[in-house]
């Protein structure tokens, strides 16, 4: 196959840390405003830290400030600092992530991420799950980056061709996310789009979506290598 540029999404699809990201939130926005964080359920997959700061602070009566908003993210990136040990204890690197990783570096594919994670939180993640130094982290796009997943996208592509020194043909980029956001940024940059049943969407609901590819996980390493050829 011709080497593509993947954007993997973190959670969810590389990876799954169950309740640290609502833990992380639920301690920044008490030390910022004195009130505690209902217990939801609250709808996070595939969207941005920005995104889902602004929806807590919502929640709680504390819309509309950008200030507080930079704020509280700020203090999720000292809140996952804290919660270190929890991260790391709770983490599970999903089904046959390191050998696709692996297998797709060995035909010179271009990895990257596209995360709604700020870039602190994203590396804190990948290296908690061994995953650091496997991607090109710089050329990856952030929830630090921007509120909309579309943007990073952009973002992701741009850095990608800036990285490879060539431009970059969107068709031949793949997005490889768990929800229905993942697949509409894709579609919003002309990117293909694999989908993963991993995360908080089960296939059944992924299965009329339209994406690209379809996975229940990425196990096996020889059919997900073809699906992304065949495309």
């Amino acid at each position: 196959m011709t080497a593509p540029i993947i954007l993997w999404d973190i959670d969810g699809t590389l990876l799954r840390a169950p309740g640290t990201g609502v833990a992380a939130f639920r301690q920044s926005i008490r030390a910022h405003t004195g009130k505690e964080l209902g217990r939801g359920p609250y709808d996070l997959g595939g969207r941005t830290d920005p995104d889902i700061g602004g929806t807590l602070l919502d929640a709680i009566g504390h819309g509309g400030d950008d200030a507080l908003l930079a704020a509280v993210l700020a203090g999720v990136i000292e809140a996952y600092a804290s919660l270190d040990g929890e991260l790391r204890a709770s983490l599970v690197v999903m089904p046959g992530v390191p050998a696709m990783i692996a297998a797709l570096a060995d035909l010179d594919a271009h990895q990257s991420v596209l995360t709604g994670n700020l870039r602190a939180v994203a590396e804190r993640k990948l290296a908690a799950g061994g995953l650091d130094g496997l991607l090109h982290v710089d050329s990856g796009a952030y929830g630090s980056d921007h509120a909309d997943r579309a943007v990073l996208a952009r973002l992701a592509i741009a850095r990608s061709a800036v990285a490879l020194g060539r431009s970059v043909d969107p068709g031949s980029v793949w997005v490889i996310g768990d929800t229905p956001r993942d697949l509409a940024c894709a579609r919003a940059v002309g990117a293909r789009c694999a989908l993963v049943a991993t995360g908080t969407y089960p296939h059944d609901a992924l299965a009329g979506l339209g994406a690209d590819a379809l996975f229940s996980d990425l196990a096996d390493t020889a059919t997900v290598l073809a699906a992304l050829a065949a495309r």
